[in-house]
């Protein structure tokens, strides 16, 4: 008799160990929503390098950021999330402790509407979580109330770059050809939208098997030069006014000094914009109508 007490225990310990591997699948799909902070390395601003490199980072030039999104687990280790964000970002020669950059004293904020997919990689995978707020009822085989994850994937945007004049106003730069965009031997006429391959880290802590708070952030490597608005050299400023008008003319070449010589260096064509964000989020998972139910039963 004892053996098969023995056998039938394992046999429902197994049992419970294999129902507790699978529940997982009853909280795959969860809702995001955070807020954040944003900058960028663009051929604007910085500190007193190149760009292109965090020890040329502005922190001044840090501004918010904002995104929803959705995500499906489709295993332990690996998900999927689908998010939209706003991300502001801006460069300031002004503020540059680059003598160049501050003699070509261009100030630029662009809006930026990224919609993306990306596919996550628990290093530490995700604990279920304790049954709402129901006390004592957590199992030992919770070891932690945390996960990990990295990151990758693609994201498609919209931006805007607006440029500050000198009596203060914003305007809209796309459409003033500042390069001489459209005009014999100058660039052709860039694309407001683009992309960019995402690569991040991800950090969750969990309250419940529903409810967890994350933190999340990733680096932007985007196929535009144009986020600012700068790219490469400065056109002929009187072709310019002629083609475009006055206010073309007057965001096309806003140096403090030497001004008009035309095919000296305005940007640096050889390296595309990045932009980086972090978000603070709250995540919220969804669960079948019988297992709501559960998180708010009291004996």
């Amino acid at each position: 008799m004892r053996p098969f007490l023995i056998f039938l225990f394992c046999v429902l310990q197994a049992n419970l160990l294999l129902g507790q591997s699978k529940l997982w699948k009853h909280y795959r799909k969860e809702f995001i929503g955070g807020l954040g902070v944003a900058n960028a390395f663009t051929d604007l601003g910085g500190a007193a390098g190149d760009g292109g490199y965090f020890k040329d980072l502005n922190i001044q030039m840090t501004r918010p950021a904002a995104t929803v999104g959705f995500r499906y687990r489709i295993s332990p280790r690996f998900a999927f999330k689908s998010s939209f964000s706003y991300i502001w970002i801006q460069g300031d020669d002004r503020l540059s402790k680059n003598e160049g950059r501050r003699k070509r004293n261009i100030t630029v904020r662009t809006n930026i509407y990224e919609l993306g997919t990306q596919l996550e990689y628990y290093i530490v995978k995700e604990p279920l979580g304790k049954f709402n707020d129901i006390k004592n009822i957590r199992r030992d085989y919770f070891k932690h109330d945390y996960s990990l994850y990295v990151f990758t994937g693609i994201y498609s945007f919209y931006f805007s770059p607006l440029g500050l004049s000198d009596n203060g106003a914003w305007y809209r730069l796309a459409k003033l050809n500042t390069e001489g965009q459209g005009l014999p031997d100058g660039p052709s006429k860039y694309s407001q939208f683009s992309v960019a391959i995402p690569v991040g880290i991800g950090y969750k802590y969990i309250v419940n098997r529903q409810l967890s708070f994350g933190f999340e952030f990733a680096v932007r490597y985007t196929f535009t030069d144009y986020l600012d608005d700068v790219s490469g050299v400065y056109y002929d400023n009187r072709r310019i006014a002629t083609a475009y008008g006055s206010l073309s003319a007057s965001f096309a070449d806003k140096r403090l000094s030497g001004r008009g010589r035309t095919g000296t260096i305005r940007g640096n064509p050889n390296k595309n914009d990045v932009y980086f964000a972090g978000f603070f989020s709250i995540n919220y998972k969804l669960a079948p109508h019988q297992k709501i139910k559960l998180l708010f039963w009291r004996k």
